[in-house]
């Protein structure tokens, strides 16, 4: 099912198209036709061309797993990309947009609910988006499927920082899972951030009749917005493989301690061992045996061995 948005500086108009191909045009100057995704190959192939348009734009928008990339046709842009769904603390899901935009509107093919709030400031007259082109639409377009990458880069962020004060304190197995979770977000982050940030830059750069030079400035802000993204990214990457490896060099260092200790055990008991041992020989011939002080002179001797392995060892730094 399609649903039209017509709106102009004084207007907007809207209304559901169940069957069939709406006009590309419409009475005002700008006209949003949303497509809801999932849809039918055969009803979206026949609609693209009723509409005129190429037949690989319906294979585009039928791939909802491809990576964001650009295509110019003569008389369209057709841009895919993806937007995060999902809640911050929730696992990543992405959904598909595909958007060709026209001299007299554009089209979209998505979830629904995905691109709400770019209706709704149509419908309350925010911004300039009533007063400027198709174009302008397809920027804030871009530019909200881009503001849910900063609110999950700060979410990360904040992840990060927890981590970085347990590892240093409270190493233990349940950081390796938290880590393991803040790796797979980043790479899956990653994955849509690095060909968006390639789309804009080429849609940035594009001299398509489309694209009018009066917006170009809100494009290069989109730009801005995607190049931060992506460096926020590599940054949070790097500080996540030093955490990992802060993790490592502190469950190593606990391990040496606890050897360190466990040897320091060792070297006092060994020579106490020997004398236990010495004493503990069943030999007929031993004249301590028969002493009446032998016992406690035995301990005695046992206690300053001991004593003078541990004030070795210290003075040595061994502990």
């Amino acid at each position: 099912m399609a649903e039209c948005i017509d709106y102009g500086l004084d207007e907007v108009q809207e209304s559901n198209v169940p069957q069939g191909a709406p006009s590309l045009a419409g009475p005002l100057p700008v006209r949003w036709i949303q497509w809801d995704q999932p849809t039918g190959e055969p009803d979206l192939r026949a609609t693209i061309a009723a509409w005129g348009l190429h037949p690989h734009v319906a294979t585009d928008l039928l791939d909802d797993q491809g990576r964001a990339n650009l295509e110019e046709y003569p008389e369209q842009l057709y841009l895919d990309v993806h937007a995060v769904v999902s809640a911050p603390r929730e696992s990543l899901r992405f959904a598909h947009v595909g958007l060709v935009a026209h001299r007299a509107g554009l089209i979209s093919v998505h979830r629904p609910g995905v691109l709400d709030a770019v209706a709704e400031r149509i419908r309350s007259n925010r911004g300039l988006v009533r007063s400027k082109g198709p174009d302008y639409l397809l920027i804030r377009i871009l530019d909200a499927v881009v503001r849910p990458y900063d609110q999950h880069l700060d979410a990360l962020e904040n992840v990060l920082d927890q981590l970085e004060t347990e590892v240093v304190h409270r190493p233990s197995q349940r950081i390796v899972v938290k880590l393991l979770q803040a790796k797979r977000q980043i790479s899956a982050l990653r994955r849509h951030v690095t060909p968006l940030r390639e789309v804009v830059g080429s849609l940035e750069a594009s001299s398509h009749p489309v694209l009018a030079r009066e917006n170009r400035p809100y494009l290069r802000d989109v730009k801005g917005k995607v190049q931060a993204l992506y460096e926020r990214l590599e940054a949070q990457r790097g500080l996540l493989e030093s955490l990992e490896g802060l993790y490592l060099s502190s469950v190593g260092q606990r391990t040496n301690e606890v050897m360190r200790i466990l040897t320091v055990f060792s070297a006092v008991f060994m020579p106490l061992t020997f004398i236990a041992g010495v004493y503990g020989m069943n030999f007929r011939a031993m004249p301590e045996l028969n002493w009446p002080w032998a016992y406690p002179a035995v301990l005695l001797l046992m206690a300053s061995v001991a004593a003078g392995m541990v004030s070795w060892m210290k003075r040595k730094r061994f502990w």
